[in-house]
């Protein structure tokens, strides 16, 4: 016999109710199946629960990439309206589409839900009770949206290239302050959710203010994973063997170190070339002037054998943009890789004229600290080598060993020269170059 309908609105009322009552990590599996309780992220989970015991919350949450913290932060949201949907939430991150994109995101875990929405559009939902979310990117505006429920704030900076702004960072905490909390009602939670990038990004500074902070490291201190069942051991020490020292603490461990420690440790050194094939290039890094405080001009080459970079000469010198060009075409030298500046076009111009070809590497990923992150991977993990017995060296490895990426640096050329060699070597196609000038052997 089939069921009358009358009944199966019934129990699919039976069954709204029943999830209303359920604790946010079993409502979870139960609107989405394909998920799993987030078991893992327990002290986020409760930060949720008091907010809907009506404690008013300030918490600061860091978590891993890929562990589950926005997608629990959705379905938070949809279960604190779904109690009780008179109360008025935001969801705020770096930019409004974005923003858009996870309400998109988030409908389906409301309909599942059982929750009635009369209003629904990119930017607000709203309830028959007066309860609404509304959906806002950092810089856009919450003009007459009341916040008494939450302003859940998930990651306000977009990557790491925002997070070492200090013009960035001063723009997110002035719309924070000014925007965001002006809107929080008394009663109303903020919890800001983000990947750390910088020990004063918005969650230092927060944290600093004497917001709780809810740090879970991928690893703990028992050296066991957060997520073993979905992120385990394995799996993170091939994450952290990707990455370098710098972003894995902070991406990672929710711990940025501050700038001033060394970045490039010890020094790997080789007698003779390996055989076989290899890839030749050349880093660039150019002064600006001759002027004895000014940076070097340098001119790195390296060879490539595997998974190894072997560098093989340093011209470096404080010379006019003419000489030292002449110095490169005496060598040999018809690419190069360089890190240019915008103003640093006209430069540019000339070696292409001089037959002297630029791959230009994009600036926009930051400063000479943050693109030499990688390099610095590298390089710790003993696979940049040099030669033992070229006079050249200990001015290399004075520079290096005592580069921090701050302003108490003398010098940073070789650096910003052997990121270039490097960012060229492992991370990019070889087919946009003519075969003459791969120096495939």
């Amino acid at each position: 016999m089939l069921a009358s309908p009358s009944s199966l609105l019934l129990e699919h009322e039976r069954r709204r109710r029943h999830r209303l009552r359920l604790p946010l990590s079993e409502f979870v599996p139960s609107v989405s199946p394909t998920l799993v309780a987030p078991v893992h992220l327990a002290p986020l989970v409760n930060l949720f629960e008091r907010v809907a015991a009506g404690e008013e919350v300030r918490a600061v949450v860091s978590t891993p990439p890929q562990h589950g913290k926005s997608v629990t932060a959705l379905h938070a949201l949809c279960w604190l309206l779904a109690r009780d949907p008179t109360r008025r939430h935001a969801y705020a991150t770096y930019a409004q589409q974005f923003a858009r994109d996870q309400n998109t995101i988030a409908r389906p875990i409301a309909q599942r839900a059982g929750i009635r929405l009369t209003d629904v559009s990119a930017d607000r939902w709203r309830t028959s009770e007066g309860g609404r979310i509304a959906w806002t990117g950092v810089g856009g505006p919450l003009t007459g949206q009341a916040i008494d429920g939450l302003l859940l704030a998930d990651d306000l900076l977009k990557n790491r290239q925002e997070a070492e702004s200090a013009t960035h960072r001063d723009r997110i905490m002035g719309w924070l302050y000014g925007v965001g909390l002006t809107r929080v009602h008394p009663g109303g939670s903020v919890i800001l959710i983000a990947t750390r990038w910088h020990p004063r990004d918005p969650s230092g500074q927060l944290i600093e203010a004497g917001w709780e902070e809810v740090n879970l490291p991928a690893v703990n201190d028992a050296d066991e994973a957060l997520w073993p069942d979905a992120r385990p051991r394995e799996w993170l020490e091939q994450r952290k063997a990707e990455l370098s020292e710098y972003d894995w603490w902070s991406l990672y461990m929710g711990r940025p170190r501050p700038r001033g420690g060394a970045v490039f440790k010890g020094a790997h050194l080789y007698d003779d070339l390996p055989d076989g094939g290899y890839q030749e290039a050349h880093g660039f890094d150019a002064a600006y002037s001759t002027h004895t405080r000014s940076d070097y001009s340098v001119t790195l080459t390296g060879r490539k054998h595997g998974d190894t970079l072997y560098v093989t000469r340093m011209i470096r010198d404080q010379l006019e943009a003419r000489h030292y060009l002449a110095k490169l075409q005496a060598v040999g030298v018809k690419r190069v890789a360089w890190y240019r500046g915008g103003t640093e076009k006209g430069l540019e111009a000339m070696l292409e004229q001089n037959g002297i070809r630029v791959r230009s590497l994009p600036v926009s990923g930051g400063d000479k600290f943050v693109r030499a992150q990688h390099t610095a991977q590298t390089w710790n993990d003993g696979r940049i080598l040099l030669p033992k017995n070229e006079p050249w060296v200990e001015e290399f490895l004075d520079e290096m060993l005592a580069f921090t990426g701050t302003t108490a640096d003398r010098h940073d050329d070789i650096v910003d020269a052997l990121a270039a060699l490097h960012d060229d070597m492992f991370n990019k196609d070889y087919t946009d170059i003519p075969t003459a000038e791969r120096a495939y052997i």
